[in-house]
């Protein structure tokens, strides 16, 4: 079954949305959406316009707030376990920030364990900021699973394109460079939006800014790679004109070549492929936590478990009505049998198993009906051995056949001594007699027949035939 990865990049006054379809591994993008709006309202009613309906269970909605918003720390803890960095967490980032830490929500990296200890990147929003991203999303019933931070966000997800390189996202809101370092972000920097065409001011420092990097990375050929709607072709030819080696980033998933603007919301999209134990910060967590989806979630699988068992009571039921139907058919067929039984053999007193005691009076009748002669030659052989006769003779009508243990009698009429004498002779070459005496024949008064009377004598007197 596929399941949706859906990322939300809110800008400055655009909404972009990418859902992406993941089956078996396997990515395709389903659509890329563009909306403008001016405020919150604006905003909630079009994430209600593009992302209404039943979501299906499985799916991962990704959004992320803007570099600018949020203090990132590096912190070092003597110790390696990982329910008392957890602990400590709070109090050594809050000697870090210009803020109070209670009025900032926070979330961290996994543990990174070092030599003597371990590292943990630490990342506090101030509270107010991120309700204001969740604000439109619970208005519009919109179940919001993820909440990053660029450009944290966006290594997550495009990092194995990337490998090693800088990483230029360039929207409305902000401009973020990132060194990515064997798929992770290793450093960045964080800059004005850029405007459009770019100022000379804002070009020096984003060309300083990426000079440092490539500095601290200790490479001088790194690749650039640009995206988000603010980066385009006069900025790259800018670049590419100072010496660096530039181009615009692009992505095929599923046959289908993604650019540009829509870069930053499918590289949300596949932030949502990211496990847990991976670089990648969530804000959606404590108190901030997604509310009702387990709710929602429980209520599918009650409805889902009501329909199994209505399911399993409606297969029951057919299984016993079709019980109750076979056996009553089964019964009356035993009731019929009996009576055909009964009307077969009437004198019979008692009935056990019709079918075998059928199958035994059959027997008894065909062991009857192969002694109908007494253990002599079976009438019937003898009759099918003069049936013969009509086809060869013209006329003859037998009129007497008598049977005993080692001959035949056999009378009846002709119409003319030809005829008499053709039925000798026929049934002389039969096997089946060893002679054919013809004892008497005459022409009757009339004139218009031949009454005969043959002796036939068996070849093999009391063997069946």
């Amino acid at each position: 079954m596929s399941k949706r990865l859906i990322g939300i990049e809110i800008g400055h006054s655009t909404l972009r949305v990418a859902i992406l379809n993941q089956e078996k591994g396997q990515v395709s993008v389903g659509s890329l959406l563009e909306r403008g709006y001016t405020d919150s309202a604006e905003l909630t009613a079009q994430l209600q316009e593009l992302l209404a309906g039943e979501f299906r269970i499985g799916d991962q909605l990704v959004t992320s707030l803007p570099a600018r918003t949020a203090y990132v720390r590096s912190l070092e803890f003597p110790f390696q376990d990982d329910k008392k960095i957890a602990a400590a967490i709070p109090f050594s980032l809050s000697t870090q920030l210009p803020v109070a830490i209670d009025n900032c929500a926070t979330a961290i990296q996994p543990v990174q364990p070092v030599d003597k200890g371990a590292t943990v990147v630490a990342a506090a929003v101030p509270r107010e900021t991120l309700q204001s991203l969740l604000g439109p999303f619970e208005e519009a019933d919109v179940p919001l699973h993820l909440v990053d931070l660029a450009p944290f966000c966006h290594v997550a997800g495009l990092g194995e394109q990337i490998g090693d390189g800088l990483l230029i996202c360039a929207t409305g809101q902000e401009t973020t460079v990132s060194l990515v370092q064997k798929g992770t972000l290793a450093d960045y920097r964080i800059l004005p939006a850029i405007a459009v065409p770019a100022h000379a001011a804002q070009f020096q420092q984003l060309l300083r800014e990426i000079r440092v990097l490539k500095h601290a990375a200790g490479e001088g050929s790194l690749s650039i790679s640009m995206m988000g709607e603010r980066s385009n072709a006069d900025l790259a030819e800018a670049l590419q004109a100072s010496g660096l080696t530039v181009e615009m980033l692009s992505l095929e998933l599923g046959g289908q070549i993604v650019e540009g603007a829509f870069l930053p919301a499918v590289a949300l999209a596949l932030r949502a492929r990211v496990a847990r134990h991976e670089r990648a910060f969530n804000f959606r967590r404590g108190q901030y936590a997604l509310k009702g989806e387990w709710a929602n979630l429980k209520r599918k699988l009650v409805l889902l478990a009501a329909l199994l068992g209505m399911a399993v009571l409606i297969m029951l039921g057919s299984m016993a009505l079709r019980y109750v139907d076979e056996a009553g058919r089964a019964g009356r067929l035993q009731t019929e049998m009996v009576n055909v039984y009964r009307s077969l053999f009437p004198g019979a007193t008692t009935i056990v198993d019709v079918p075998l005691q059928l199958k035994s009076a059959i027997r008894d009748l065909q062991e009857k009906g192969n002694l109908i002669t007494g253990g002599q030659v079976s009438a019937i052989a003898v009759l099918r051995e003069i049936s013969r006769l009509p086809e060869l003779v013209t006329s003859v009508e037998v009129q007497e056949l008598s049977l005993s243990s080692d001959e035949i009698k056999m009378a009846g009429r002709t119409a003319s001594f030809e005829g008499v004498n053709q039925m000798t002779r026929v049934l002389g070459e039969s096997p089946m007699f060893t002679r054919v005496q013809v004892t008497d024949a005459k022409m009757s008064l009339d004139g218009s027949r031949i009454d005969f009377r043959l002796l036939l004598s068996l070849a093999n007197p009391g063997a069946e035939q």
